[in-house]
């Protein structure tokens, strides 16, 4: 017999679900350039991603391409043979450095992403660097910019491998930390590990919102229920400080968008639960589950009910309900805050990468964001030398 024939990888073009121009988004649709057994290869390779599953599955990246509008959205396919054995959904664009127009690669990813990751099948660990390696050799691109990589990524680990190889400069730059609390299962305390004090503050809390009405605790997963609670969220999370900056997510229809598409698209699996005193929801969440983890999309409260810390109160219901229901984490997700560091999370953190063409463009790239700035760290004095000199003339 002859040898096996190696993997092909393919990039599919504008990529898109041809259901995302369609009316309420009931089911996922086929993708353009896609065949249904790749469809069908794509929810396969999740399973050997549970911690950035939800984030990469079809559902996500169809709402997020349907609200975002990239202008060029990608999927690099890599086959065996028929068989789908690696996945990476990107965006392509053009952008200014220094003044130059610049091609860029990136992650299909912007602040409503907590996470990236090239998908790969558990018995491929080298797919992960063969999908970088056809990135850069289709010499399409000055800058590939790969986005909220969390830390022991094979992707991350695969793009220094390649860019080493293939002599392309890189930069790695740290995102944030995020937190993800395991859930010790029954019959283990749901709060096992937690401050004494802090056990002690939610128990006080709780009382004292308990003096106002009954205080209640539902989790929507489906129907008109979902709907309305999801619609409560927006109001909820409108209502405070990030109404008043402009940033809640029913402020941006873009955003909003997004959520609504998700929701639709996998009610069972993104959960809005919910705290209500009296009858009036005062804290919600969104949750996605994937697998045992349940993963924290947003949180809101309203600001009127802030001295009984609702938002707590029902994460510490989320974590109660979780381990009755076999859930085994909470991954907080983003940026670690003073109210997740309240539940003693373990931290994870995530990463971006860029690696840059040995091209004109893609070296010219490389010298006016980071070049300049990481040789002038090595030369004695240039730094209070160029602090003195923006100092000195900045504007008044």
């Amino acid at each position: 017999m002859g040898a096996p024939a190696p993997p092909q990888a393919t990039v599919v073009a504008n990529a898109r679900p041809r259901a995302v121009g369609s009316g309420a988004p009931t089911a996922l649709g086929e993708w353009v350039g896609l065949a249904d057994t790749d469809c069908v290869g794509w929810r396969q390779l999740l399973a050997h991603h549970p911690d950035s599953a939800p984030f990469v599955d079809e559902a996500w990246v169809a709402a997020w391409i349907h609200a975002f509008h990239p202008p060029e959205p990608l999927l690099a396919c890599v086959r065996e043979g028929d068989t789908l054995v690696g996945l990476g959904a990107f965006q392509s664009g053009t952008e200014s450095w220094g003044g130059r127009r610049t091609v860029v690669l990136q992650s299909l990813t912007n602040v409503e992403t907590p996470r990236f990751e090239v998908l790969a099948a558990c018995d491929r660990p080298d797919i992960p660097a063969y999908l970088c390696g056809a990135l850069c050799e289709a010499a399409e691109w000055d800058v590939i910019r790969l986005e909220y990589l969390p830390e022991n990524s094979p992707t991350l680990r695969a793009a220094l491998t390649v860019a080493a190889e293939r002599r392309w400069r890189h930069v790695v730059e740290e995102t944030f930390a995020s937190p993800w609390r395991p859930l010790p299962p029954p019959p283990a305390p749901w709060d096992e590990g937690l401050k004494r004090k802090f056990k002690s503050n939610l128990r006080n809390r709780e009382r004292r919102l308990q003096q106002l009405g009954e205080v209640t605790f539902a989790v929507a997963q489906e129907g008109p229920e979902q709907r309305r609670a999801l619609d409560i969220f927006y109001a909820l999370e409108a209502s405070g400080w990030k109404g008043e900056r402009g940033t809640a997510i029913g402020q941006r229809a873009s955003a909003r968008a997004f959520y609504d598409r998700l929701t639709a698209l996998t009610p069972q699996e993104t959960w809005v639960a919910t705290l209500s005193v009296g009858g009036r929801t005062v804290a919600a969440q969104l949750i996605r589950t994937h697998g045992r983890t349940l993963f924290m999309l947003k949180t809101a409260y309203d600001p009127g009910f802030s001295p009984y810390a609702p938002g707590q109160l029902l994460t510490a219901r989320i974590l109660r309900y979780g381990s009755d229901h076999g859930f085994a984490a909470l991954d907080f997700l983003a940026e670690n805050m003073t109210w997740k560091s309240d539940w003693a999370p373990c931290l994870r953190r995530h990463y971006r990468v860029l690696l840059f063409s040995p091209s004109a463009a893609g070296r010219y790239a490389y010298w006016i964001r980071y070049g300049l700035r990481e040789h002038a760290k090595r030369i004695p004095g240039a730094q209070q030398a160029a602090r003195w000199f923006r100092a000195r003339w900045a504007p008044a």
